[in-house]
């Protein structure tokens, strides 16, 4: 039965994940319904990053002593409650109050959900039931656009919302029931969690996520422009793309949560990083071929996403005791990573060529590979002091 509850958490994180990417494919359609040009339209996607960093990181400090059942529910609920007003809104102002409401409430259960999967599963599988909530949030990562844009071609785009709200409700249903509960952490004060940031093999190893989200976001953000540009792809052949890109994300975060359990997270992040940044700079020579870029896509989203779940063990073993707050802290870099990462992906095309952001995705990853080695001594430097 626990088996099946970390599906259910899964599912959730899929859904509060979908609810952030799925405008991405649909902002023409919302544009010209509310009345707003596309700029405007787009902070409907910056407002839910930010707001979910903020659900990630303040909510989860303001309910760090409360039973976790309660928070996890009431997390949906509230998300619910936003799918509910988005799918009644029929105007800008609306649909963003919703926005905010779907992605407080979504970055509030994605760091619970983590940290509960990872207490309900047996010893030696923390890894996988991680990745398997993680796994969650990268299929959505990928599917979120072409099902919001399928959806939108045949029936009005407010019905989107509807849809994730009857999924989101008998998800609530079925976790009310079967989700054993789990006590709260020893309350902390806000000063008291923000010096964890004191211990250098935490900082550094939030620094992983910072380069590493950098370097991933750097070629995500802007792979339609730079695969028509290059790979001379149709929107079909981009669509593909996009879809295989999101089978390999799903792979690599599965396989992640195994290689974390059967070799450690120290292997798994090296060899994933070395594998991720390698894929960008052979990206550079291979996306002038068809067969070559789809072959390099499939490598570099696997080892990507192998990343993730490696990564929230090795932080979380830090501070076990600590471990809901230091996700939150990781999520929280992840959203606003991806945000910033847009924004100077953005510039770097304003200024020179969308191809530069290729290599300089690879950069960043090397980056996150040096702050790695770096982060992974100092825990080893701590563990032999002992």
């Amino acid at each position: 039965m626990t088996h099946y509850v970390i599906y259910l958490l899964a599912l959730g994180a899929f859904l509060t994940g979908t609810a952030e990417f799925i405008v991405s494919g649909i902002l023409e359609i919302i544009s010209s319904d509310l009345d707003v040009s596309i700029s405007v339209a787009g902070q409907l996607i910056t407002i839910y990053s930010l707001s979910y960093a903020i659900g990630a990181l303040i909510l989860v400090i303001i309910t760090s002593n409360f039973a976790r059942k309660k928070v996890l529910i009431s997390s949906l609920i509230i998300f619910l409650i936003g799918n509910i007003i988005a799918y009644f809104s029929f105007n800008y102002v609306i649909l963003m109050l919703s926005r905010v409401m779907m992605a407080i409430s979504g970055g509030l259960f994605i760091v619970v959900a983590t940290n509960y999967a990872s207490n309900l599963a047996k010893p030696g599988k923390r890894g996988s039931a991680m990745a398997m909530v993680i796994t969650g949030f990268t299929i959505s990562l990928a599917l979120g656009v072409p099902i919001g844009t399928f959806i939108a071609a045949h029936i009005d785009w407010h019905n989107i919302f509807l849809i994730l709200g009857v999924i989101t409700l008998f998800n609530i249903i079925l976790l009310t029931k079967y989700l054993p509960k789990l006590d709260g952490e020893t309350p902390m004060p806000i000063k008291e969690q923000l010096l964890l940031l004191k211990d250098k093999r935490l900082l550094s190893g939030l620094f992983i996520t910072v380069f590493w989200i950098l370097g991933y976001t750097f070629v995500f953000a802007y792979i339609s422009p730079i695969l028509s540009s290059y790979a001379d792809f149709s929107i079909e052949m981009i669509s593909i793309s996009l879809l295989i890109l999101g089978a390999s994300a799903f792979i690599g975060s599965r396989f992640g949560g195994y290689a974390v359990d059967r070799w450690g997270f120290s292997r798994t992040i090296y060899l994933s990083l070395v594998i991720h940044s390698t894929a960008l700079f052979v990206l550079t020579f291979t996306i002038f071929s068809t067969i070559g870029t789809f072959i390099t896509i499939i490598i570099w989203a696997t080892a990507a996403w192998t990343t993730t779940p490696a990564k929230q063990y090795y932080l979380t073993s830090l501070k076990p005791q600590s471990s809901e707050i230091i996700i939150s802290f990781d999520t929280t870099i992840m959203n606003i990573g991806m945000t910033l990462g847009a924004g100077l992906g953005g510039l770097v095309i304003e200024y020179s060529s969308v191809f530069n952001l290729i290599w300089l995705g690879g950069l960043m990853v090397l980056a996150a590979l040096m702050m790695s080695v770096y982060s992974f001594k100092l825990n080893k430097d701590k563990q032999s002091s002992y």
